[in-house]
């Protein structure tokens, strides 16, 4: 069984769903396999991937529909089980269940042997499909702006945690957003949060216009601009989380190198060279690529053929559009 993330707040505008879009597509970059799950009528994650599903959870809650049938492709390795307005007439029906609490978390549970993440878009107040996203999670991730109200109603919800979940061992991390180091007032409340909260708290989430442009547009921030100071924040945190959840990127294996020859079939026959393999179409890069795919002058060690570069999430990763060789490391540079 793969993770399951609720990622919520009580309190809405605090960039929760921007963190879900670009925490997973980040994950999904690395090689996990991820599910996205949204739990709030408004629908804003099909919405800030840029797509429009066909099927919604309505269907899958109320309707009886297989989850697996109701899902959308978003990216590579990333699925979707989206939400609309819908939602709102679940909340009623589910209530009434003798089992209400844990309706989602059974309706998910065939669903998780395909996926390393299972992560929860929750609303911004405690409802329903919220505690039923709680009781579902093995982990809860918490985003926050860096103000008083927000660090407030930070307390509620681990108050809240408490009362659904017995305890909040579950709570994995609180993620500072918004935060602008250029005030007095974001500096010393991220200070005091981290002496209450210790090293639960990440690293923060700058203040970034071009998070919000890459919403608006329907577009992960590394598609959009993975050179911008949010790419470099939200692909940090992808690492941090990584590494915390025990998640190694996965690299397609680098396919064995042909013989350099082989007999010929007839006894007196000389050896003779194989001809090289059929190129194989490599699955596109994710469309988070810099520099148009330049070419290196280096040479593929598997074949020789020229590699290409790009960049996506934080790595310049090298490939082979030949033989599917692949090699990646951490950007260094300035950002934005």
């Amino acid at each position: 069984m793969g993770r399951v993330v609720a990622v919520t707040n009580l309190k809405g505008g605090i960039g929760k769903t921007t963190t879900v879009v670009n925490l997973s597509a980040g994950l999904a970059l690395k090689g996990a396999r991820v599910l996205l799950v949204d739990v709030d009528a408004q629908g804003n994650l099909a919405m800030a991937l840029g797509i429009r599903p066909r099927r919604t959870l309505y269907e899958v809650l109320v309707d009886g529909a297989q989850p697996a049938d109701c899902l959308t492709n978003a990216r590579p390795n990333l699925d979707l089980l989206a939400a609309d307005e819908s939602l709102l007439m679940a909340q009623p029906a589910l209530a009434q269940r003798p089992n209400w609490p844990r309706v989602l978390e059974q309706t998910l549970k065939p669903l998780h042997a395909n996926y390393d993440f299972t992560i929860i878009d929750c609303g911004g107040s405690l409802t329903v499909l919220n505690i039923n996203a709680l009781n579902a999670a093995t982990d809860v991730l918490v985003p926050t702006t860096v103000e008083p109200f927000s660090l407030k109603g930070l307390t509620l919800l681990l108050n809240q945690l408490m009362r659904i979940k017995g305890s909040n061992n579950s709570l994995c991390a609180i993620v500072p957003t918004l935060y602008d180091p250029r005030t007095r007032q974001s500096v010393a409340l991220l200070d005091d949060l981290r002496s209450q909260y210790g090293a639960l708290v990440t690293e923060p989430i700058r203040v970034n216009v071009r998070l919000s442009e890459a919403s608006a547009l329907g577009r992960s921030i590394y598609e959009f601009d993975p050179r911008s100071r949010g790419a470099a924040d939200y692909a940090r945190l992808v690492e941090h989380l990584s590494s915390r959840w025990g998640f190694q990127a996965r690299l397609r294996p680098t396919p064995a190198a042909p013989p350099a020859s082989m007999s010929d079939p007839s006894p007196n026959g000389p050896p003779v060279t194989p001809p090289p393999p059929a190129a194989r179409p490599e699955p596109s890069v994710p469309p988070v690529v810099t520099g148009a795919g330049s070419m290196l002058s280096l040479s593929c060690p598997n074949c020789g053929g020229p590699l290409q570069r790009a960049t996506v999430a934080g790595y310049r990763v090298a490939y082979c559009d030949h033989c599917r060789y692949r090699r990646q490391e951490l950007v260094s540079g300035p950002r934005r």
